[in-house]
C-alpha cells in the first residue's frame, strides 16, 4: 500500500510567519498555485481513498489537487496544537518569550500554552498510519501540515529526523510504503 501525503498550500498564517496551529486560515494566491501544482504531481494516480485534515487550508489544497475526490475529512492529521500562540507571530514570540519559547519550539512542546506537545502529536498521527494500515486500500492520498508530515516520518524512522535535514515544503509530495506489516519512506518532499 502507498500513501501519498501532501502538505497545504502556502496559508497566510505561513506567509506572515504566524502560529496556524488548529485554525482555519485560507490559502494565498502562491499557496493555490502550490496545491494546483501538488496535483500536477498526482496526475494519473488512481486513489482509493482520500483523506484530508479538517482545517481549510488543508480542505482548500486538497479541493485544488484532486477536484474529483470525495475526501473523508479527520483531525487525526492536523497540524500541532500550538495553544494560545494560535495568531502570534513568531517574532513576537521570540520577543516575549526568547529562549524558553525557542526552546520550546525546537522541543515541539507547546503544553505550556494550552497545546500539545511532540508525544501528544505523535500519538495522534500514529492513530491515523494505523486507519490507513488496516484499511483495504492499496493506493491512499492524505493532505495535511508539515507538522503532522514531520511526525510520519519520525515514527516512520523510528526516531526524530532533523527538520533542516527534511524540509517539508508547501504543496510538496511525500510516499509512505506499507509492505508486510512495515512502514517505510519511499519518496520525500517532492516539489517538481
Amino acid at each position: 500500500m502507498k500513501l501519498y501525503v501532501v502538505r497545504h498550500g502556502q496559508s497566510e498564517d505561513n506567509a506572515a510567519r504566524r502560529h496556524s496551529g488548529w485554525a482555519d486560515c485560507s490559502l494565498t494566491e502562491k499557496g493555490m498555485d502550490d496545491a494546483r501544482r501538488a496535483g500536477e504531481l498526482l496526475k494519473g494516480i488512481a486513489f482509493d481513498k482520500v483523506f484530508s485534515s479538517d482545517t481549510r487550508r488543508a480542505r482548500q489544497t486538497c479541493a485544488l489537487a484532486l477536484p474529483d475526490a470525495v475526501p473523508e475529512y479527520t483531525p487525526l492529521i492536523r497540524e500541532t496544537n500550538v495553544g494560545s500562540l494560535t495568531g502570534m507571530e513568531v517574532e513576537d514570540c521570540i520577543r516575549m518569550w526568547g529562549d524558553e519559547y525557542n526552546e520550546r519550539r525546537k522541543a515541539r512542546n507547546f503544553c505550556p500554552y494550552g497545546g500539545e506537545n511532540l508525544a501528544m502529536h505523535m500519538a495522534r498521527v500514529q492513530e491515523f498510519l494505523t486507519v490507513v494500515q488496516n484499511g483495504e486500500w492499496e493506493t491512499v492520498a492524505a493532505f495535511s501540515h508539515g507538522g503532522s508530515i514531520h511526525c510520519m516520518l519520525d515514527l516512520v524512522m523510528g526516531s526524530t529526523q532533523n527538520k533542516a535535514e527534511y524540509p517539508c515544503s508547501n504543496g510538496s509530495v511525500s510516499v509512505f510504503t506499507f509492505v508486510n506489516g512495515v512502514w517505510s519512506l519511499t519518496e520525500w518532499n517532492r516539489v517538481e
